[in-house]
């Protein structure tokens, strides 16, 4: 996979750049000058101060892979997380374990949204002194939603005038996980999906139903209760006629499929960003309506993964779970549905919802919209999503 390589560097950076060259021109334009007054006159002591020279360069060269062999950096947290459009500053530690100094190192850094081709590089400078372990803050402002891929990708170490360097590969690298900002969506749940018939290992901890398995609470007698209900021993024992309330199991009559369409020519992290934000909006107003329910999408692995929707904690642990797993630039090879199913086949529901992205809204298998990404948003902010 080849990927284009996007320099963003401010020109103050470069212009250093340009600067830690200043040593190299300077010290060569010595050495020139040593050679020409050697040549042009018969300079004694010219031999003995190019010899110098000679020997001063190699003890740069030493210079240099010393610090080389004692530095070290890596990511302070190897997981950040923040919400869309806001700050993060990242940390890294830079060491040195060496009793000199680095006076000149070179940090560069990589970032590239998931399901982009697209890379931006950065580049930091700094000095860390001996047996110092440096903290180094890098701002960040995310536009998008999404997972980031932050890589330290190498270091650079340099001698005290910049002349030698050596490289040193890292490959460290982190995630940064950027929530996406919700929108709302006016949810309305049918009679036939609150009465649909649920089978679950959950039971309700607010309203009773008719499980014999469960038992939710004890209560007086009350006329019309059926004789089958009471309790007999505790009624024996208290000398008064007790009723079981049985259990009634939460279940989820609605599954939710995330399986993006994406147009020809791939997708940017804006459009990537833009299904995020109406997938995670469409998870919280079912929960918003007293809708539970089930997610589920394809991995970056290519294998199922599905989350139970009952809190508003189940909300955040399914953004975290979606945006560390989801293969955010692949389209789906085949049904989503067809794939459910054949994994969890006695599973019913009475409501599948399926959002595609640029393949439109579905239904139980009937597209209810068509449309961009952006007017797929419009389209959800003005009606009234029955399920």
């Amino acid at each position: 996979l080849r990927c284009r390589i996007e320099d963003k560097r401010p020109k103050a950076v470069r212009g250093k750049e340009i600067r830690q060259m200043r040593g190299k021109i300077v010290y060569a334009g010595i050495l020139a000058v040593t050679v020409y007054l050697n040549m042009l006159y018969r300079w004694e002591l010219g031999n003995f101060v190019l010899a110098f020279e000679g020997m001063f360069l190699l003890l740069l060269l030493c210079n240099a892979g010393i610090s080389w062999s004692g530095v070290s950096a890596e990511w302070k947290h190897t997981k950040l997380f923040v919400e869309e459009g806001e700050a993060l500053q990242s940390q890294i530690f830079v060491r040195n374990r060496l009793c000199i100094p680095v006076c000149k190192l070179r940090i560069d850094l990589s970032y590239q949204y998931a399901g982009e081709e697209k890379k931006r590089k950065e580049r930091l400078w700094v000095a860390v002194r001996a047996k110092e372990k440096k903290q180094i803050a890098v701002k960040h402002l995310q536009k998008y939603s999404g997972k980031v891929c932050a890589e330290l990708v190498d270091c650079r170490v340099y001698d005290v005038l910049g002349i030698w360097s050596f490289r040193k590969r890292m490959k460290k690298k982190a995630e940064i996980l950027i929530f996406p900002k919700t929108y709302p969506i006016v949810t309305e749940v049918t009679v036939q999906t609150s009465n649909f018939s649920l089978e679950g290992e959950r039971f309700s901890e607010e309203v009773s139903g008719d499980d014999p398995s469960e038992l939710f609470a004890l209560r007086d007698y009350q006329p019309g209760d059926r004789m089958a209900r009471i309790h007999w021993k505790l009624s024996a024992r208290k000398g008064e006629w007790y009723v079981k309330e049985f259990g009634r199991p939460v279940g989820t009559a609605v599954l939710l499929l995330l399986e993006p369409v994406w147009k020809e020519g791939g997708q940017s992290a804006a459009e990537i960003s833009r299904y995020l934000q109406t997938a995670v909006s469409l998870v919280r107003s079912l929960l918003d309506a007293g809708c539970s329910h089930v997610v589920s999408w394809i991995m970056e692995n290519g294998e199922l993964e599905r989350a139970r929707i009952f809190t508003e904690e189940d909300v955040y642990l399914f953004a975290i779970r979606f945006l560390e797993t989801w293969g955010a630039g692949k389209s789906s090879q085949e049904s989503l549905t067809e794939s459910y199913r054949s994994i969890y086949p006695q599973e019913l529901y009475h409501t599948i919802l399926s959002w595609r992205g640029e393949g439109g809204f579905f239904k139980n298998e009937e597209q209810i919209f068509a449309g961009h990404l952006i007017e797929s948003q419009e389209w959800l902010r003005q009606c009234v999503l029955e399920v």
